[in-house]
């Protein structure tokens, strides 16, 4: 009996620390930290809402449907009409019968609400059509150039404002987490932002959605069932602090904070102007009962966790949410353009980005010329030893600096086009996390200086440039200035972040090797050594993987909870290391801009079940202002494909090599090793690369002015120099334009 007693008492004990987690309490009170406003000091000013316009200016026209209660926007240009609610939906519509048929609930939502329910201690929605137009209140108030439309949760005690305004060419959605009211009890952990704006009619002809997974994607509205597909990813790759007990691992991650439809002859592209780091992009494709589909932002405004429920905690739930008590500051906020006659495509929302990264200081013309290939070369692993039963590691060697400058002398010697080496992997803890950026030195198990010294000045000699990448984020141990006690990231409770082993090759957690993130405040300093190093080292410039394709939370530092200002920050550390050639690695958008090189390009996308094809969206917007080079051929899937995207798409072949191989690597947490034998495949890798060389010298740095794709297999890249590249994916022979194109080849037409 006593120790069901005691059993009993540990599980109240269990409950009473998990419900202090969960709603923010601290010491049995309620938080007095979190900013979200109180729903009982609910304040607003109304202006009298009525059917018809709101505001216009040159270009748009803003109108009220006091019906539906929806914001209603006129293109003057082409005639298209955009409301948060789908146009068709606005009509009264009668079945078979004679009955009017009622929307789906969310297609009438301009907004989705998603707190925590502290009765059901999790996640739950809140669609505004239901809680706030039927079964609460709305209130509206013009501002400049638009409208404020505060949408009342009554039953849930929550209150969100939206501003809706016109720009010059586009028109923008925005709500201020400043604005929001809670309870405290039933609180606000994110917002989706006008989710049926960007929706097509299932089976609509002619129209498709753009997401910007991997290269970029295409997905068709196609009816799938009465329940469709439903889908989320994070703009720049998942949030490394949070944990995941889900397994759920993406091949490509989204590089640009970006989405869009087209429908014949008009198109809208989306871009998320703000607190892009905490947005994610939801997609519901295919639902008989809804009738539409849509891909919309979702922004979350208050950090959190995932924790696996405690032994003998009684819920359903395996695992439990746990929340930050403050909530974000950033306004939220997407701007829309619409396209229309020739731009009304990818091609066509390519460009329109292209042009606003520009304009917006993100995206400039690199000095550099494209080179023909890049080498990814790969030092050293730690290995386990035994010495009298004492287990210990070892550094062992993939390549010495020495095998490096071998690898370099036989592609100079056999390619002619200029080449790019970074070596990976070559500081005293080689490709497993260690000291941070590697202890910034070469492992002398590795070379020693007068071995650096040669392959540096050969590399100089030859015109290769020649790089070191630093992973400036993964540490687990104290060195080079920064400390493992003081110099962590933090999550939202105070805690040191933990996480498992990072692979710096294929950027995926695994293993059971612990390590911390750097601060946030300190990645500028870690950056600064990176380029010292390089530079004292005699090297090109400096490779910065892991701070170049990673978005990540610390809550040591203010603003930057749910990965908040990483975009800021490192566009910071770029501009201020311009003196210096910067090589970035399947980078983020606002790291690709600010590039010299590019590495690692993405090719394909995750191929969702919904994705209908890839398309090569990253290129166009970059090629011909950054050089780029693609995902390493020699580990792909499908090695003649990958040639043939390269071809496609205008940049350069990839290989990621290593001079030895044993046997004892093959059961590596690095995926890359057994297929890296730089002696097994230096002789294909010549032929590949005089190959796509071929195309490459032809549009080496020209733009993409318009990509097609074709039912047949084919698809023509139309570069704005004149020449155009046909390639058929397809296994027989296919004609463009009175010219036959040979089964998985290609061809090039000039003027």
């Amino acid at each position: 009996m006593k120790k069901a007693v005691i059993k009993v008492i540990g599980i109240i004990l269990v409950f009473s620390c998990m419900l202090s987690l969960l709603t923010g309490c601290k010491g049995g009170e309620k938080a007095s930290l979190r900013t979200a406003l109180d729903f009982s000091t609910l304040e607003y000013k109304n202006d009298a809402l009525a059917d018809g316009e709101i505001c216009q200016n040159e270009r748009f026209i803003m109108s009220w449907n006091d019906t539906y209660k929806q914001v209603v926007v006129t293109d003057k240009q082409s005639g298209e009409v955009y409301s948060t609610i789908p146009t068709e939906a606005m009509q009264v519509q009668y079945d078979e019968e004679g009955y009017e048929i009622e929307n789906n609930v969310q297609i009438e939502s301009p907004i989705i609400v998603y707190y925590y329910n502290s009765k059901t201690l999790s996640e739950t929605t809140a669609f505004a059509a239901l809680d706030a137009i039927d079964g609460g209140e709305i209130f509206g108030e013009v501002i400049p150039n638009g409208i404020k439309i505060t949408y009342v949760f009554s039953s849930q005690e929550i209150a969100v404002s939206v501003d809706y305004k016109l720009n010059e060419d586009n028109f923008e959605i925005s709500v201020d987490p400043k604005e929001i009211y809670d309870n405290g009890e039933s609180f606000v952990a994110g917002v989706a932002v006008a989710p049926f704006l960007c929706s097509l009619k299932n089976d609509s002809d002619d129209s498709y959605f753009f997401i910007p997974d991997g290269s970029g994607a295409l997905m068709k509205p196609q009816t799938i069932d009465m329940i469709g597909r439903q889908g989320s990813t994070r703009v720049y790759g998942e949030d490394i602090t949070i944990s995941d007990f889900t397994l759920t691992s993406y091949t490509e991650k989204i590089n640009m904070p970006i989405f869009g439809k087209k429908q014949g002859d008009n198109a809208i592209l989306g871009i998320i102007t703000s607190s892009a780091e905490r947005a994610y992009l939801n997609w519901d494709i295919g639902s008989s009962a809804k009738k539409y589909s849509s891909i919309y932002p979702f922004f979350r405004v208050r950090g959190h966790n995932i924790v696996k429920r405690p032994a003998g905690f009684v819920m359903s739930l395996a695992e439990i949410p746990i929340y930050d008590d403050y909530i974000t500051e950033e306004l939220l906020t997407v701007k829309y353009y619409p396209l229309s006659d020739e731009d009304a495509n990818y091609s066509g929302m390519a460009k329109t980005y292209r042009k606003y990264l520009i304009e917006n200081g993100q995206l400039s013309k690199s000095s550099q010329k494209q080179v023909g290939a890049a080498i990814r070369i790969l030092g050293g692993i730690n290995q386990k030893t035994f010495n009298f039963g004492i287990p210990s590691t070892k550094l062992s060697a993939l390549t010495t600096v020495s095998e490096a400058e071998e690898i370099a002398r036989y592609f100079d010697k056999k390619i002619d086009s200029d080449i790019l080496i970074s070596l990976v992997g070559f500081g005293q803890s080689g490709l497993d996390i260690g000291k941070l950026g590697g202890g910034f030195k070469i492992s002398s198990k590795l070379g020693k200086k007068s071995d650096i010294s040669s392959l540096t000045a050969f590399c100089k000699e030859s015109n290769i440039k020649l790089f070191m990448d630093f992973d400036i984020i993964g540490f687990n141990k104290n060195g080079s200035g920064f400390s493992i006690s003081g110099d962590t990231a933090k999550s939202f409770d105070g805690q040191t972040v933990y996480l498992s082993f990072y692979n710096n090759i294929t950027r995926n957690g695994s293993g059971q090797d612990k390590y911390m993130l750097l601060e946030r405040a300190k990645l500028g300093a870690a950056a600064k050594k990176a380029v010292s190093t390089a530079k004292n080292y005699g090297f090109n410039g400096v490779s910065l993987s892991s701070l170049s394709s990673i978005a990540y939370s610390d809550y040591s530092l203010k603003g930057a909870g749910v990965s908040g200002g990483i975009s800021a920050d490192v566009s910071e550390i770029l501009r201020n290391t311009k003196n210096t050639d910067i090589l970035t690695i399947n980078p983020n958008i606002y790291a690709a801009g600010l590039s010299d090189y590019i590495a690692e390009a993405p090719v394909v996308s995750s191929q969702f079940d919904i994705t209908r094809y890839d398309v090569p969206f990253y290129q166009i917007v970059l090629k011909g202002y950054v050089p780029m080079s693609s995902t390493s051929l020699n580990i792909s899937v499908d090695y003649k494909t990958a040639v043939l995207k390269c071809i496609e798409a205008g940049i350069a072949p990839s290989f990621t090599l290593s001079f030895n191989y044993d046997n004892s690597f093959a059961s590596s947490k690095f995926s890359s090793i057994p297929v890296s034998n730089f002696n097994g495949q230096k002789e294909k890798i010549v032929e590949t690369v005089s190959e796509v060389n071929k195309a490459l010298e032809k549009i080496s740095n020209a733009t993409i002015s318009q990509h097609e794709i074709y039912e047949n297999g084919l698809r023509v890249t139309k570069f704005d120099n004149g020449v155009t590249v046909a390639v058929n994916y397809s296994e027989k022979a296919v004609d463009y334009q009175g010219t036959q194109v040979d089964a998985n080849n290609y061809i090039i037409l000039e003027g």
